[in-house]
């Protein structure tokens, strides 16, 4: 689409004028054809001025979110090489969970706003217009179920890596997914899966992530201001949403590929390089129950090892909580 080209294009040269000659030469269409697409991109939002005889130019504070401005840094095989960018939906798993029969591998929604946004354990996931970047990929991976879990590993190990790439600091992981910045959590992630019932066999997986990239206006919703941060809060300089959904995308393809290829250690590798909490107290919340214990490692199925009264076990399910301390990398 002449549209997606004209925005690619601007995208590349961000903040520069480019003549609407040279784009049509470039592109291969005709002058009217450029005046359009540009005329369709100023009424989906992106900010794109003119100037006679210096042509076009997109704003160097745009952050629009667009299937071309993620496109143009994937370097996936199969992750959102189908891709859908939303203004508004209700969750962007449901909208795959509700299309998932007629979706390929790696077919990827991107959202600016969810209506109905949810995390784990049914908890709502608040998603303001503007501020964040809400995503679902849909997976269709060969592994046994006894590795299904992984997935959510390697989404927690994904956004810890986007983020470093494309925001330029590096955030901790507390077992089992949650991705915090001096104890600010910074993203939410849901991962949802299809069982068949007649083989028992994995039909799909849904891995579903929410980034709070800046403060929306009004500030945060008062029942998570205490306990979340945006990536703008921490990062030296502003945060592409495009760059930082495509590099999500790059490095759960990764993950997907350790996972699928059973390299696991390599997989558990990544995710032990952001968990630093490690020898600390720790409080584990269990049907209900919390009960004091020390955090002592990760085994190689990405479980969390504690003590308690000189005995170890391995949660395998659960919750903790934990108060990390402050540090700056």
């Amino acid at each position: 689409m002449v549209r997606d080209d004209v925005l690619r294009t601007l995208e590349e040269h961000r903040g520069e004028q480019i003549s609407g000659g040279t784009l049509a030469r470039k592109l291969g269409v005709s002058r009217t054809a450029i005046w359009k697409a540009v005329s369709s991109l100023r009424e989906m939002g992106f900010p794109i001025t003119s100037a006679a005889g210096g042509g076009y130019c997109l704003d160097e504070s745009s952050d629009a979110l667009s299937e071309a401005g993620i496109s143009m840094n994937l370097t996936t095989r199969y992750a959102a090489q189908h891709l859908c960018v939303l203004s508004t939906v209700d969750s962007t798993n449901n909208y795959l969970k509700q299309r998932a029969a007629d979706l390929p591998h790696g077919y990827a929604v991107v959202a600016d706003c969810q209506t109905a946004g949810r995390g784990r354990l049914g908890r709502s996931f608040v998603s303001p217009s503007g501020s964040g970047i809400y995503i679902s990929l849909l997976l269709r991976p060969n592994i046994p179920l006894e590795r299904m879990h992984l997935m959510t590993v390697g989404a927690a190990i994904a956004a810890c890596e986007a983020i470093q790439e494309t925001a330029g600091f590096t955030p901790d992981i507390k077992w089992v997914n949650d991705v915090l910045m001096h104890g600010k959590k910074l993203c939410g992630i849901l991962t949802e899966a299809s069982i068949e019932a007649e083989t028992g066999q994995l039909s799909y997986v849904i891995v579903g992530i929410g980034l709070n990239v800046r403060t929306p206006a009004g500030g945060l919703a008062p029942e998570i201001a205490d306990i979340a941060g945006c990536l703008e809060d921490f990062a030296p300089h502003a945060v592409r949403r495009n760059a930082l959904a495509a590099s999500f995308f790059n490095h759960m393809e990764s993950c997907c590929d350790l996972i699928a290829a059973g390299q696991t250690d390599a997989l558990i590798n990544r995710y032990r390089s952001f968990i630093h909490f490690l020898g600390q107290p720790i409080t584990v919340i269990r049907f209900d129950k919390r009960e004091p214990a020390t955090a002592v490692g990760i085994d190689s199925n990405g479980h969390l090892i504690i003590e308690q009264n000189g005995q170890r076990s391995t949660l395998v399910a659960g919750e903790i909580s934990i108060r990390l301390p402050e540090q700056t990398r």
